[in-house]
C-alpha cells in the first residue's frame, strides 16, 4: 500500500524517514522539507541533509541503528522495527557465509568498533560475505576523519534503498486520476491502431561529473568561501587543463565541468585553499594551508560521477568517493 508522504503529519512523517536512516534530526529536517514534487526530489533533499546540515552525532545515531553484519541474534532481537528490512538487505552476506567468515567478520567488526567508537557500515545489499570482510579490512587504516566520511556516504545508499523501500507516493491523488486517465487514452489509441509517440529521450545530465563539497568537522558545518582547483595530471590523451571554484553556503561546488563533458581515463587533483578560512574560522593559522587530494579515474569509470568530499578540521583532514 502507498503512503501519501507529503499528507502525512510532521510527526508521522518524521517517524518514516526515521525508519530509513535512524536519525532523528534527519526525520524531522526532511519532514519539514516536504512537500516533494518527485522520488527524485526526495532523494536530493535526503543527500542535501544528511550531508549538511546532520551533525556526527546524528551520523552516529544513524550509524548505531544498524545490526551489525553477519550478527543474525542481534538483528532480530534489537532492531525488531527494521529487521526485515536489515534481513534483506544483509540476504546476501548471510547467504554467501560459512562459519569461518562468519567469525572472522566477528573479529574485525570487534577491532573496527574498538578503533572508530562505531560499528562498521556499509551498503550491503548483493554483496557477498566475503567482499564485505574484505572492504572492512582495507577501511580499518583509515583515519577516523576520512573513515566517517565514508560510513556517512554507505548510510545514505542504505537510506536511499529504504526509502524506495517506502513506496511512497508523493503526488497528489489528483495527479494519480490524470496518469490514470493518461493510460486509458494510450491503451484506446492503441486498440484504435493508432501510432504511440516514441518514448522521451534519456535526460541529459545535470551536474558536472565531478563535484565536491567541504565539511569543517569541529564546527560541524560546511565550510563556505573556500577556493578549489580541479586539475589534470597525467591523462590518456595527453590534455591538460584546470578549473577553478568557491565553496558555497552549503559548503559544495557543483559546477565545476559542464554536465556532458565526458572525462578521460587518468590522474585528477583537486586542492583546497583553506587558509584563509581557517584563519577566519579559529582566528589562526591551521597545520595545512592547502589541501590536495589525487585521485585516478580509470577507463572504465569515464561516464561515472566522481564526488570527492573534504572533511577538514585545523590539524588534519581527510576524504573519501561519496555519491
Amino acid at each position: 500500500m502507498s503512503v501519501n508522504i507529503n499528507a502525512m503529519s510532521a510527526a508521522d512523517a518524521g517517524d518514516a524517514f526515521v525508519r530509513c536512516c535512524g536519525s532523528p534530526a534527519f526525520g524531522a529536517l526532511k519532514a519539514a522539507a516536504r512537500p516533494f514534487q518527485s522520488h527524485g526530489a526526495m532523494v536530493a533533499a535526503s543527500r542535501r541533509i544528511w550531508h549538511n546540515e546532520c551533525a556526527m552525532a546524528e551520523w552516529k545515531l544513524a550509524f548505531e541503528a544498524h545490526p551489525r553484519i553477519g550478527d543474525v541474534s542481534q538483528l532480530r532481537e534489537k532492531f525488531a522495527t527494521t529487521a526485515q528490512w536489515c534481513e534483506g538487505e544483509q540476504a546476501a552476506a548471510l547467504e554467501s557465509s560459512n562459519d569461518k567468515v562468519l567469525h572472522e567478520l566477528s573479529e574485525w567488526n570487534k577491532r573496527y568498533e574498538e578503533k572508530f567508537g562505531h560499528i562498521f557500515i556499509i551498503c550491503a545489499s548483493g554483496v557477498p560475505a566475503h567482499d564485505i570482510l574484505a572492504a572492512l579490512k582495507e577501511r580499518y587504516p583509515n583515519s577516523p576523519y576520512a573513515e566517517n566520511g565514508l560510513a556517512a556516504g554507505e548510510q545514505q545508499k542504505i537510506t536511499e534503498i529504504r526509502l524506495q523501500k517506502l513506496d511512497v507516493a508523493i503526488k497528489a491523488e489528483t495527479d494519480d486520476a490524470d496518469a490514470s486517465s493518461r493510460r486509458v487514452g494510450a491503451l484506446g489509441a492503441h486498440l484504435a491502431g493508432s501510432n504511440m509517440a516514441a518514448p522521451p529521450p534519456a535526460p541529459p545530465p545535470a551536474r558536472s561529473p565531478i563535484t565536491t563539497h567541504v565539511l569543517d568537522t569541529t564546527r560541524g558545518r560546511p565550510a563556505e568561501f573556500i577556493p578549489i582547483t580541479l586539475e589534470t595530471v597525467q591523462l590518456a590523451d595527453g590534455s591538460k587543463w584546470s578549473v577553478t571554484g568557491v565553496t558555497d553556503k552549503d559548503g559544495r561546488v557543483g559546477t565545476l565541468l559542464p554536465p556532458d563533458h565526458v572525462l578521460q581515463p587518468g590522474h585528477y587533483c583537486i586542492t583546497f585553499d583553506v587558509d584563509a578560512y581557517l584563519r577566519r574560522t579559529t582566528g589562526t593559522a591551521g597545520f595545512y594551508p592547502r589541501v590536495p587530494i589525487h585521485f585516478t579515474v580509470k577507463p572504465s569509470q569515464v561516464r561515472e560521477h566522481y564526488h570527492v568530499p573534504l572533511l577538514l578540521n585545523p590539524f588534519g583532514y581527510g576524504t573519501y568517493r561519496g555519491s
